[in-house]
């Protein structure tokens, strides 16, 4: 037995040895692997959706982008992944890969992927890349979006604008009252809560009307306001230059502003900041609130030659002792005087200001004129003249007079007739003379009503009266029509927009053209706001004929 296993395993190995002995090249095996594979595509475009549907990545926001995908392939896809990349303002954004399940064969998923936004998300814009991985390179194209970012929702509550209004001559006087106005506004983009307001008057200086110190405000919503006002008066010990001092507070303690309101007395007042915002953008519309007009702020500056030889008189009559007052006539004055100076380049020493002027003061004033133009007489002088203040009407013969603050409104002899102004300032030796006017000689307040009781509660077609010399008169109204206040801009409606085209123009403007733009502007806005007629006008003198079309006030 032992002899035939030992032959059996010799020709065993005697075999294997000639077989390898005759083999020319090494044995290989391949092995086929057989995929059935998925054919993925997202369908329609991915959505980005957000908690508040404002379309944009706010901080601390949970976001995502929703998708359908859907497998057409013959088999199924197994070990996908949802890959989110993004470039630009990605400061704050958390993005991560997201597996998928198992997407059989003619079925759709939707799938949302998360974008998370942090407290230090900026203000900006991404470009999202959306990538599907499928472990055979079975998955669809790329596909990419814009969206916007925000940094974190805060509110910012601030004064965001005060007025001072003295009781006499627009001047801030010790032992007078005078008011103070503020608007407290939400200047940013989130919601302010449990707004606080504590105002803390100086020393020497009190309540008049009961006001109270504390208040609370409560919520303020972005770009929202609440105005207050105050009566107060300052007895003699007040110091000039002292604060009345407004905090305030929110429910976070970070987001608001202090505000010191700055007292000067026996000075004018008025219309006196705007504060700037703290930012405006894209989701709510920050709208800056403010006491002042927009022809108060942003007065353009003079940057060609300065009028060293005009001479401007300037009579804003508001406080009367025996009639109505004329609301905003001192406003009107003094913003007429800052462009004076500030745009047409007057020199500050040749402009004579007289608030609230008695009939002795505008002669004294009309004095004032005529010497300085026979002091400058060989710098060819002009004249430029503004009034506002009351007209009347002298019911015997239709003539116009002005009303200085000490007239009777039922008394002419009181007033400065129109055609004496008109005769003296013909009489300067002045190039040019410009007047505006801003009264009407009807009879009528600058609001509804008649100036004066007693009189007949009818407005009069009064004469306008004759210009004289080398002149040209701009009148805010003509015959028994009304001039009005443009409440919205504190001013009379006439001395807004003769000051509107002088700010949109920087003084650069012909008479004809001035002219035009007032007439046309007063006559729609008081129709739409008040419902009346008022019509301005521009009548030169005879003297003049059409040459004043091309005269300018710089």
């Amino acid at each position: 037995m032992k002899k035939y296993i030992a032959l059996f395993a010799g020709l065993a190995f005697a075999g294997l040895v000639s077989a390898q002995s005759n083999v020319s090249k090494p044995m290989s095996f391949h092995i086929e692997k057989e995929v059935i594979p998925p054919r993925l595509t997202i369908v329609g475009t991915p959505k980005f959706v957000d908690q508040d549907q404002n379309d944009v990545i706010d901080a601390n926001e949970k976001c995502y982008i929703r998708f359908e995908i859907r497998n057409d392939g013959r088999g199924d896809a197994y070990n996908c992944v949802a890959h989110l990349s993004a470039t630009g303002t990605t400061q704050g954004l958390i993005l991560r890969d997201m597996p998928l399940p198992i997407i059989e064969r003619n079925t759709s998923r939707t799938i949302e992927v998360p974008i998370n936004a942090t407290a230090g998300t900026k203000t900006g814009e991404i470009q999202v890349s959306l990538e599907i991985d499928e472990p055979n390179g079975y998955g669809p194209d790329p596909v990419s979006m814009k969206i916007g970012t925000h940094k974190i929702k805060t509110p910012f509550v601030e004064v965001a604008s005060y007025k001072i209004s003295g009781n006499k001559g627009g001047q801030l006087k010790r032992r007078e009252e005078f008011i103070l106005q503020i608007i407290v506004q939400n200047t940013d983009q989130g919601t302010a809560e449990n707004v606080q307001l504590d105002l803390n008057l100086p020393e020497n200086v009190n309540w008049t009307d009961g006001a109270e110190k504390h208040l609370t405000i409560g919520t303020l919503r972005p770009n929202e306001k609440r105005t207050y006002e105050y009566s107060l008066m300052a007895n003699q010990k007040a110091a000039d230059g002292t604060n009345i001092e407004i905090a305030l507070s929110e429910s976070k303690g970070r987001y608001s502003k202090n505000a010191a309101i700055p007292l000067q007395f026996d000075k004018y007042v008025g219309s006196t900041i705007s504060l700037t915002v703290a930012r405006q953008d894209e989701e709510v519309e920050i709208q800056k609130a403010s006491l002042l007009s927009d022809v108060d702020v942003d007065i353009p500056s003079n940057t060609g030659k300065h009028n060293n030889n005009t001479f401007a008189l300037i009579i804003a009559n508001e406080h009367y002792s025996q009639v109505a007052a004329v609301p905003f006539a001192i406003n009107d004055g003094q913003i007429f005087r800052e462009y004076c100076i500030r745009t047409l380049g007057i020199n500050k020493d040749h402009i004579d200001y007289r608030p609230n002027a008695t009939l002795n003061e505008i002669n004294d004033g009309l004095d004032w004129l005529d010497m300085m133009t026979h002091t400058y007489v060989e710098e060819n002088p002009q004249v430029i003249v503004y009034y506002a203040g009351h007209g009347i009407p002298d019911e015997a013969d239709k003539t116009s007079y002005l009303l200085p603050v000490d007239g009777n409104g039922t008394n002419v002899n009181s007033g400065l007739k129109l055609d004496d102004l008109y005769a003296r300032l013909g009489a300067l030796p002045a190039t040019k003379v410009t007047v505006f006017m801003d009264a009407c000689f009807s009879g009528s307040k600058r609001e509804q009503g008649m100036l004066a009781s007693g009189t007949r509660g009818v407005a009069l077609k009064a004469k306008s009266g004759i210009p004289r010399g080398n002149m040209v008169v701009f009148s805010a109204a003509q015959g028994d029509e009304t001039a009005y206040p443009h409440r919205d801009q504190q001013h009379g409606m006439f001395t807004y927009f003769l000051l509107k085209k002088i700010q949109e123009t920087r003084g650069n403007v012909d008479l004809k053209t001035l002219g035009d733009y007032i007439t046309k502007q007063v006559s729609q806005k008081s129709a739409d706001i008040n419902k009346k007629k008022q019509t301005p006008c521009v009548t030169p003198s005879a003297t003049v004929g059409e040459e004043w079309q091309t005269w300018t006030l710089k």
